[in-house]
């Protein structure tokens, strides 16, 4: 789940325009300073136009920077998108993540942190917030993914590059609104494994596929193209756009037969990745999404101390009901029930480990040490 390495590597040292319009910006999420570049569109006027927003993520290990070599800015420009390339923090290993549900994800509020960066996009620039798509590489993917579920009242589409689904989402979401999705990777990937023996906490291809196929009704089978082979490499591309789905057209998986845990761009491969992910995501409007008051008024806040823990902990939160401590594979290890304000909990009888903790709609990491 690592950045995207040789390709990005090479550009971000001197191949990609510099643009006046990228920044470097801050925002505070519950008292931490989270960072994020953002790109606007060369000429945008927030009081004549109301843009779409894209939210493109990094993978394991790396940064912002990688995602902006991608190229999405060239995009923008022209579609008139507002671009937002976060960083993530550290998890426990010191290596940046997302909290996303997988065994190496970070305890970050990375959820807190992303309705913030939509929020700011409604307000600092007018998006339209029927029109904001999450993207990323491997473990930006599966954020992506994350965001479907967890943000379901706002993520119109994704795009999802080389990184599978939590099993922790594939086994407790149920997205109200049908998120379409577009899913690209390739069939010799070493790192996400598309197929044989997942890694822990995580789904394999068809497995992911599985999921969404069930959320759109979808039929087993899937209308393929195999795309013409242009490129200088050995991959090759086959495109499924899945049959009777709802929305019609609503998910897709693009298959790179014989590549490892690469983006792919011409003119070497078939195709340049990024443009064919927007193609996708740019044909879909939420239908109802929520806007900045609901979306505030609706997230479930709740902070717990201590993280590590011995088992016993505090769980101040603006949320009453109940609270599930959930292992890595997505099953249920302990529920309790929380007040608003502070709750003592005790799970000193669980054995030491990494759970998943939920209240409402949330998650984060717990450690049981």
């Amino acid at each position: 789940m690592n950045k995207i390495f040789t390709l990005l590597s090479l550009w971000a040292l001197g191949t990609v325009p510099v643009f006046s319009q990228l920044t470097n910006e801050t925002i505070s999420i519950n008292g931490v300073s989270r960072s994020y570049k953002l790109y606007v569109p060369a000429g945008f006027n927030a009081q004549t136009e109301s843009p779409d927003m894209i939210i493109i993520m990094h993978g394991l290990g790396g940064t912002n920077a990688d995602m902006v070599a991608a190229g999405f800015n060239n995009i923008a420009d022209t579609a008139r998108v507002i671009t937002v390339y976060p960083q993530a923090l550290n998890n426990s290993f010191g290596m940046a993540a997302w909290n996303n549900g997988t065994l190496l994800g970070s305890t970050a509020d990375d959820i807190g942190f992303m309705h913030a960066l939509i929020n700011r996009g409604l307000t600092d620039f007018n998006v339209n917030p029927a029109r904001v798509y999450a993207s990323g590489f491997s473990m930006g993917s599966i954020m992506s993914h994350h965001m479907a579920c967890s943000m379901n009242n706002r993520i119109a589409a994704i795009g999802a590059m080389s990184g599978t689904m939590a099993t922790s989402d594939i086994s407790s979401c149920v997205p109200a609104y049908k998120t379409p999705v577009i899913h690209l990777h390739g069939t010799a990937d070493g790192t996400v494994p598309y197929s044989g023996t997942a890694l822990p906490s995580l789904s394999l291809v068809s497995q992911t596929m599985d999921f969404w196929k069930g959320v759109h009704g979808c039929a087993a089978t899937a209308d393929s193209t195999r795309l013409p082979d242009t490129g200088t490499d050995t991959i090759t591309v086959d495109r499924f756009v899945y049959d009777n789905c709802n929305p019609v057209g609503s998910l897709e998986l693009w298959r790179f037969n014989g590549a490892g845990h690469v983006y792919l761009y011409k003119p070497v491969n078939d195709i340049e990745e990024m443009i064919e992910v927007w193609w996708f995501l740019s044909r879909w409007s939420h239908p109802n999404p929520s806007t900045l008051d609901v979306a505030e008024a609706s997230e479930n806040l709740f902070q717990i101390s201590p993280n590590p823990s011995n088992g016993i902990l505090k769980i101040t939160s603006n949320f009453a009901g109940e609270v599930q401590l959930v292992d890595l594979n997505g099953s249920l290890v302990s529920e309790q029930r929380i007040s608003q304000g502070v709750t003592e909990l005790d799970f000193s009888s669980v054995k030491k480990g990494i759970y998943l903790i939920r209240v409402g709609t949330k998650t984060t990491k717990m450690v049981l040490n």
